[in-house]
């Protein structure tokens, strides 16, 4: 009966993380040609993903497309990260559909900086908060 238990309480455990990393959506959004930046921001949020040890699809989304389908998110600028639908750096939801380069003041940002802005979003894993006690 202990055995059974414990079973169960791994196999709602896992099930609980599991669902939370599908909950979570992300999308880079950027142009195939034409803005230079794009390319070290996709690469930098590889590494990002890689030390956070995230396993959650990436869509990756070219704006020119997006832009002809009058789809709103071509207006984000390229390159841009949005996680559930908001953009990680707070950029508000643009009102055109006209794909243009992103300028971000400081530069692109660096694995660091994602990783610190991917980590505000990432929901709680009570996953393990249950093997803690809580």
């Amino acid at each position: 009966m202990r055995y059974q238990l414990a079973l169960f309480f791994l196999v709602v455990s896992l099930s609980q993380l599991f669902a939370q990393d599908k909950q979570m959506k992300i999308e880079f959004l950027g142009m195939k040609d034409g803005c230079p930046n794009t390319p070290k921001m996709w690469l930098s949020l590889q590494d990002a993903m890689r030390e956070l040890r995230w396993n959650i699809p990436v869509d990756s989304l070219d704006l020119n497309e997006l832009s002809e389908k009058k789809d709103i998110r071509a207006g984000y600028g390229s390159p841009t990260i949005l996680i559930n639908g908001e953009d990680l750096f707070g950029a508000e939801r643009p009102t055109t559909y006209e794909p243009a380069c992103r300028y971000y003041r400081d530069g692109i940002p660096a694995t660091k900086e994602l990783v610190a802005k991917l980590r505000l979003f990432k929901p709680p894993n009570k996953a393990k908060n249950w093997r803690r006690g809580m």
